[in-house]
C-alpha cells in the first residue's frame, strides 16, 4: 500500500525500540524466502538441527521442514484449527517418525533461552500466489523463520486509527492469505497514539493494550506506544504467549475461538505459578469485576498443568454457582481430552473423583464439599482456584468453605475477586491473602486501569425514583374502620399493620408496577433497543419479578412499542423472560412453579439473551443472574431492589462489558437505571476497603444528573458565546444560521477555538445521555452546532484534525444514530411548567402581578413555559422601571441570572416560580415607590439575625449579631474552596454550620439551626 513518510518513521521507531531486546533488523525484500513462501526454510532447519542434537542424525531434516511447511499452510478446517494444530507443533507436542520408524517430539524453538533462537524482525514483507493480488505487511517478527507476530501501523498524523489497522489485518491479510497466519500468536495495530494486540481475526473490541500494572497510568501517547513495544514484543513475552497462554476451544458445540491473555492476566497467573513452586498456600487475586476472572483461573490452571514441577496437579476450579466454566471448559477439552476435564453432576462423584486421586481438571461448587468429611485427599498439590472468593468463603468451620479445607487440608488456595469484603463476619483479605502481599493482596487490577485499558466501560447511575403520596391519617382512619367492622383485637391488628404495612405492600402496588414497567419499557425502546443492546431488570421479589415480567410484555405488545419496532425494523416483536430460583421441594409456592427452568433450559434462554437478534431482549430476575452471568451485549439494568455492599457492586457491574454490535456499534457505557435511590449506597459499595476514606469509587460510575448537567452548562457557554449573533434561532439547521454562527466565530479572535472546544465536549456527553429527557431541547441546537463545527473541521490543519478526531472517535456513529431517531418529536425550546398545587398558587400570584388582563376570550388555560413567564416579567420592568436607572440594572441582572439558569434547573419548576416571584414583587414595588432602594434579598447577615432573634433559646449568652456574622463568614468561605461537584460542596456548607452552632453551645438540629441551614440552601447553595 502507498506509504506517508510519517507512517514509515513510525516503523522505524518500533523497529528501533526493538533491536535493544535482541531482534536483529532485515528488510522484507532482503529476506531468504520467495514472497510466495510462509516460511524461512533455512532458518527454521538450522534451529531444528540446533535444538535436538542427539535425535536428528536419524532424520531426513529437510522432509521435516517440509511436513512443518505443509502443516502451516493447512488451512481447510479455518483460521483457528489451523492455528492451534501449528503452534501445537511449535510447542513440541507433535510427534515425527525418523528413518527406523521410530517416533520422537522435535523441538522447533527453546522456550528455555529465548535468546538462543534466530530472531528477525522485517518491515515491508510481501506475500503473494498467482491470481491474488499482492499484499505487503508492514512489520513481521520471525522466530526461526517462522512469522510469529504481524504489525499494521497508521501514520499518527492520519485520519485512520490503530482499529482500521487491525480490521486491514482481520478483513484483508488475514482473510486473503489465511496460511501466513498459521503460525501467528498474535497481531499488533498501531496508530503510533495507541497500541493495541489480538489474535488474527477477532472482533477489534477483543484487542487489548499491553502494559505492566506497575506502570503510571497516566502513560499516553508514544511513551505508552513505545512501552507496550517493549513489553510485548520482547521476545520473551511472545514465547511465553505462544508457549502457555494462546489458548483454543475447538472441541465443537460452538465457533472456534482462540483466547488470548489480557497483561494483568498474564502477570496474576504467573505470581500463582510462581508462589505454588516456591510451596506457598495461598493468595489473593483483586482484579475489577468484568475484567475477566475467570479466564485468568483458566490461563492459570492451564499454565499448572503444563509445568511438570507440579507433578501433576489436581486444579479445582470452584464456584458458588454450578457450571462456573462452562463457556470455557472447551479449552480443557482442546488442550488435554475429556479425560482431563471433570464436572462431578452430584457430591458423591466429587469425593469419589478426590478420593481416587484423580488429576487433571475439576469444575465444581463450594456446595458439593457439604459433609465431604476429614482428610478426603491429603495431597499437597492440590490447587483450588476460587471464582468470586468473597462469597461462601469463611473461616469458620461449619461453613462450606470450612468443610472444603478440613476435606483438603494440604491444598493451596488462590481467591478471584472484583469485590473482597472486610467486615465483622468475613474477612476476603485474612482467608486468602498472605500476610508478606502488599495489603494482603498478591495481584491488584484497579478500576480505573481498567477503565483505562478498555476492559471495561464506565457506568452510568441514572435516578429515577418512584414518588407517591401517602396521606397517613386517612389510611389510619380507613384501617381503624375497618377493624372495627370485623371486630379486631389490638393483637390481630398489630398482626395485619406488620404483614402489610411492611415494604412489599409498596413495590406491590399495581398502580407502581405500571409506572415502573412503563418507565421501562419507554427508556429502553428510545435508547439501548436501537443500538442492539439488551436490558436486565432486578425486582424486589420472585412474584414481583413474575409481576414485572407480565407488565413488560403487555407493554411491548402495545402500539407505541410496535411504532418503535417498526421503525427499527429489527424484529416484529420482542419479549421479556423471568429467572428466578424455584425449587422442586413439596413446600415450593405452586404459583412458583411453572417459573422453574431445568439447567437445559437455562442454558437456552441465556443463549437467546446473548443472541443480537433473538427477540429475547429483557430478563427479569431477583437474585439469579446478578452475579456470575457475563453478558457483554448487556446495556442497561433497571434496579428495583434495595440492596447493599458487595451485593451492589456486583449487580451494578453487569453492564460494565465491553462490546461491538455486528453493525459496528460501540459499547462505550453501561447504564443502571435507579428506582430506589441508591446513589449514596452506590459510592459505599465501590469504596476500596483497603483505604478507608477515599471515597468514591475509582470513577467508575457516574450519576447521570451529573452529565446532564455538565452538559446544560456547556450549552449555555455556546448560547452565551453566539448571543451577539443577529436573529439567530438554534432550531433552525439551514445554511443561513451556520453562515451567521461562521462570520460571528471568523470576526472574534479565539471564538472558533472556544466554541469548538465546548462543542466537543458536548458530543462526547450526549450518547451518553441522549435518551434523558432532561436533553430533547438541546437536540435541534446541538445539530446546528455540528454543522458549524463540521465546516471549522474541514479548515483545520492536519494535525487539528488528527486531535479532534481522537477525542470524537467512536461517539461519531452514536450521535449519528441518535439524531436520525429523533426526528419524529421536535420540542418546544422551553417545556411548559408542570406545577402542583403549590406551584399553581405561586402562579397565579405571579401572573397577577405582570400579566395582561385576559382579553374576551378569557384566561389562557395552558400552562406558560419558563421562556414567556421571564418575558412578562422583563416587559413589567421595561414598563413601570426607569430604563438606565440603578434600579433597572439589578433588576435586569437578576432576570438575566434566572434565564441563565432555566438551562441548568428548568425541571426543577417551583423553584423556578418562587425565585421569579421574588422578581417580580420587587419589580412592582420598584414601580410604585422609585425613590426607595430596591432589596433583593442580598442581606444575609440581617435576615440570618432576624432568624437567630425569632427562634433563640432562654439564657442565649451571645449576640444574635455575633452568630450570624460569624456563619455568614465560615459559609462564604467554605464556598470558595475548590469542591468535586455540588453535593460535596453543599455537605460541606451544612457540616461549617453545625460547627459553628455547637461552637456556642446550640444543638445542630431544630430551630433555629432548621431555619438558618433552610436560608443558606435558598441563598448560598443555588446552582
Amino acid at each position: 500500500m502507498a506509504k506517508g513518510i510519517r507512517e514509515r518513521e513510525f516503523q522505524n521507531l518500533m523497529i528501533q525500540w526493538s533491536l535493544p531486546m535482541g531482534w536483529t533488523f532485515t528488510a522484507g525484500r532482503a529476506l531468504p524466502r520467495e514472497t510466495t513462501q510462509t516460511v524461512m526454510a533455512g532458518l527454521l532447519r538450522d534451529a531444528i538441527v540446533q535444538f535436538n542434537p542427539g535425535v536428528i542424525d536419524g532424520f531426513d531434516v529437510d522432509a521435516v521442514v517440509e511436513e512443518i511447511a505443509a502443516t502451516v499452510n493447512a488451512v481447510e478446517g479455518g483460521l483457528v484449527r489451523a492455528n492451534e494444530q501449528v503452534l501445537r507443533l511449535l510447542r513440541g507436542h507433535k510427534e515425527f517418525r525418523d528413518a527406523d520408524g521410530a517416533w520422537h517430539a522435535l523441538k522447533v524453538i527453546d522456550f528455555g533461552d529465548p535468546t538462543a533462537n534466530t530472531l528477525v524482525v522485517s518491515d515491508e514483507v510481501t506475500i503473494t500466489v498467482p491470481g491474488k493480488t499482492s499484499r505487503r505487511f508492514d512489520l513481521v517478527y520471525w522466530v526461526n523463520g517462522l512469522p510469529l507476530v504481524v504489525v499494521e501501523v497508521k501514520s499518527p498524523t492520519a485520519n485512520s486509527g490503530w482499529a482500521d489497522a487491525a480490521r486491514e489485518i482481520n478483513d484483508v491479510y488475514a482473510t486473503e492469505y489465511p496460511w501466513f497466519f498459521t503460525p501467528n500468536v498474535f497481531a499488533v495495530a498501531s496508530d503510533g497514539l495507541k497500541l493495541r494486540f489480538g489474535a488474527a481475526g477477532a472482533p477489534t473490541n477483543l484487542w487489548q493494550p499491553f502494559r505492566s500494572t506497575a506502570d503510571n497510568e497516566n502513560l499516553s501517547g508514544q511513551a505508552d506506544v513505545q512501552r507496550s513495544v517493549e513489553l510485548l514484543l520482547n521476545p520473551a513475552t511472545v514465547l511465553d504467549m505462544l508457549a502457555n497462554f494462546a489458548l483454543f476451544d475447538t472441541s465443537g458445540g460452538g465457533v472456534d475461538t482462540k483466547y488470548l491473555p489480557r497483561y494483568p492476566q498474564m502477570e496474576a497467573a504467573h505470581l500463582i505459578h510462581k508462589r505454588v513452586l516456591a510451596g506457598g498456600r495461598q493468595g489473593l487475586i483483586w482484579h475489577h469485576q468484568g475484567s475477566g476472572k475467570t479466564l485468568l483461573m483458566v490461563f492459570a490452571a492451564s499454565l499448572l498443568l503444563a509445568d511438570t514441577r507440579t507433578e501433576s496437579p489436581t486444579i479445582i476450579l470452584l464456584s458458588d454457582r454450578t457450571q462456573l466454566v462452562r463457556q470455557t471448559s472447551g479449552v480443557f477439552t482442546s488442550a488435554m481430552g475429556s479425560a482431563y476435564f471433570h464436572q462431578p453432576a452430584t457430591s458423591q462423584e466429587l469425593r469419589s473423583l478426590l478420593a481416587g486421586d484423580v488429576r487433571g481438571v475439576i469444575s465444581t461448587t463450594v456446595h458439593k464439599f457439604a459433609d465431604a468429611g476429614r482428610n478426603l485427599s491429603t495431597r499437597d498439590n492440590i490447587i483450588v482456584l476460587v471464582d468470586e472468593a468473597h462469597r461462601t468463603q469463611s473461616a469458620r468451620s461449619t461453613s462450606l468453605a470450612g468443610q472444603m479445607r478440613a476435606a483438603l487440608p494440604r491444598a493451596k488456595f488462590f481467591g478471584m475477586t472484583g469485590t473482597p469484603v472486610r467486615n465483622l463476619s468475613t474477612d476476603t483479605f485474612a482467608l486468602f491473602g498472605e500476610e508478606t502481599d502488599p495489603g494482603r493482596v498478591l495481584h491488584r487490577y484497579s478500576v480505573s486501569r481498567s477503565l483505562l485499558d478498555g476492559a471495561t466501560v464506565p457506568v452510568l447511575l441514572d435516578p429515577h425514583p418512584v414518588a407517591f403520596d401517602l396521606n397517613d391519617q386517612a389510611l389510619q382512619a380507613e384501617f381503624d374502620q375497618f377493624a372495627d367492622d370485623f371486630d379486631l383485637d389490638d393483637p390481630d391488628r398489630e398482626l395485619l399493620s406488620r404483614k402489610f404495612g411492611r415494604l412489599t405492600s409498596v413495590f406491590a402496588n399495581p398502580d407502581r408496577i405500571h409506572a415502573v414497567c412503563q418507565d421501562i419499557v419507554g427508556h429502553y425502546l428510545a435508547g439501548a433497543y436501537r443500538n442492539g443492546l439488551k436490558a436486565q431488570v432486578v425486582a424486589y421479589n420472585r412474584e414481583l419479578a413474575v409481576a414485572y415480567t407480565n407488565k413488560i410484555n403487555e407493554l411491548l405488545a402495545g402500539f407505541e412499542a410496535s411504532q418503535v419496532l417498526a421503525e427499527v425494523g429489527k424484529h416484529g416483536r420482542i419479549t421479556a423472560e423471568v429467572n428466578i430460583s424455584v425449587s422442586d421441594a413439596k413446600g415450593e409456592d405452586p404459583a412458583m412453579r411453572p417459573f422453574r427452568l431445568s439447567e437445559a433450559e437455562e442454558e437456552e434462554q441465556k443463549r437467546r439473551f446473548l443472541t443480537p437478534d433473538d427477540p429475547l431482549c429483557f430478563l427479569v430476575v431477583t437474585a439469579k443472574l446478578m452475579t456470575g452471568f457475563d453478558a457483554p451485549n448487556e446495556g442497561v439494568l433497571y434496579l428495583d431492589k434495595p440492596l447493599k455492599a458487595h451485593t451492589l457492586f456486583q449487580t451494578i457491574t453487569r453492564p460494565n462489558r465491553t462490546w461491538v454490535s455486528p453493525t459496528g456499534f460501540v459499547k462505550t457505557s453501561g447504564v443502571i437505571v435507579d428506582y430506589i435511590g441508591l446513589a449514596e449506597e452506590v459510592q459505599r459499595a465501590v469504596v476500596d476497603p483497603t483505604s478507608p476514606g477515599t471515597g468514591k469509587g475509582g470513577g467508575f460510575v457516574t450519576d447521570l444528573s451529573e452529565l446532564v448537567d455538565e452538559f446544560r452548562t456547556t450549552f449555555a457557554r455556546i448560547e452565551d458565546l453566539l448571543v451577539d449573533v443577529d436573529g439567530l434561532d438554534l432550531t433552525v439547521h439551514g445554511y443561513e444560521s451556520v453562515r451567521a454562527i461562521n462570520a460571528f466565530l471568523d470576526a472574534n479572535p479565539g471564538a472558533a477555538e472556544v466554541f469548538s472546544k465546548d462543542y466537543r465536549l458536548l458530543a462526547r456527553l450526549y450518547p451518553l445521555i441522549s435518551t434523558d429527557k432532561r436533553v430533547a431541547k438541546y437536540r435541534d441546537g446541538l445539530g446546528l452546532f455540528g454543522s458549524v463545527y463540521t465546516t471549522l473541521f474541514k479548515k483545520s490543519s492536519d494535525e487539528e484534525r488528527k486531535e479532534r478526531l481522537s477525542e470524537l472517535g467512536p461517539m461519531v456513529l452514536e450521535i449519528i444514530n441518535a439524531h436520525v431517531h429523533s426526528f419524529s418529536v421536535v420540542a418546544t425550546r422551553e417545556e411548559a411548567l408542570v406545577l402542583d398545587a403549590q406551584g399553581i398558587a405561586i402562579l397565579k400570584e405571579l401572573m397577577a402581578l405582570v400579566r395582561p388582563k385576559p382579553g374576551k376570550d378569557g384566561e389562557d388555560k395552558r400552562p406558560p413555559s419558563a421562556a414567556e413567564i421571564l418575558d412578562h416579567i422583563k416587559a413589567a420592568l421595561e414598563k413601570g422601571v426607569e430604563p438606565g436607572s440603578a434600579k433597572y440594572t439589578a433588576l435586569a441582572e437578576r432576570i438575566k441570572l434566572l434565564r441563565d439558569r432555566i438551562i441548568q434547573n428548568s425541571h426543577d419548576a417551583l423553584e423556578f416560580l418562587s425565585e421569579a416571584l421574588r422578581i417580580a414583587r420587587a419589580i412592582v414595588n420598584a414601580g410604585k415607590h422609585p425613590d426607595e432602594a430596591v432589596v433583593l434579598d442580598e442581606d444575609h447577615v440581617g435576615v440570618l439575625s432576624r432568624i437567630i432573634h425569632d427562634h433563640a433559646p432562654p439564657g442565649l449568652t451571645i449576640t444574635e449579631r455575633n452568630l450570624a456574622e460569624e456563619i455568614d463568614q465560615v459559609v462564604t468561605r467554605t464556598l470558595a474552596r475548590s469542591w468535586d461537584n455540588a453535593d460535596a460542596r453543599n455537605r460541606g456548607v451544612r457540616r461549617a454550620t453545625a460547627a459553628i452552632f455547637r461552637k456556642y453551645m446550640l444543638k445542630p438540629v431544630g430551630e433555629p439551626y432548621d431555619s438558618t441551614v433552610a436560608y443558606i440552601e435558598a441563598h448560598y447553595l443555588v446552582d
